[in-house]
C-alpha cells in the first residue's frame, strides 16, 4: 500500500510539472514537457503493476480524501488557507 501511494504522489508532481512548463507557459517547446510526460508514463505502468487489494484500498482511501477536499472548497470556488490563524 505504501507504493501506491508513492507513485500516486509521485504522478501528480509529473503532472504539475507539466501543467507549470508547458501549459502555463508563455514559450512552448518540446523538452520540458518530454521528462514530465515519461515520468508520468514508468509511474503509471510501474502502478498497474501493483496488486490489485493495494489499489482497492487506496482508492477508497482517497476517495473519502476528495470528497473532504470538494466539500471544504465549495466545489473548488474557494481556496484552503494553511496558514496558522491570528492569535
Amino acid at each position: 500500500m505504501l507504493n501506491f501511494g508513492a507513485f500516486i504522489a509521485f504522478m501528480g508532481v509529473n503532472a504539475a510539472t507539466f501543467v507549470r512548463y508547458f501549459l502555463r507557459a508563455e514559450r512552448k517547446t518540446i523538452w520540458p514537457v518530454l521528462w514530465p510526460l515519461l515520468g508520468f508514463g514508468i509511474c503509471g505502468y510501474i502502478f498497474l503493476q501493483l496488486s490489485m487489494p493495494a489499489k482497492k484500498t487506496w482508492c477508497r482511501l482517497g476517495g473519502r480524501r476528495v470528497d473532504l477536499w470538494v466539500w471544504k472548497t465549495s466545489g473548488f470556488r474557494k481556496t484552503m488557507s494553511f496558514e496558522a490563524p491570528p492569535e
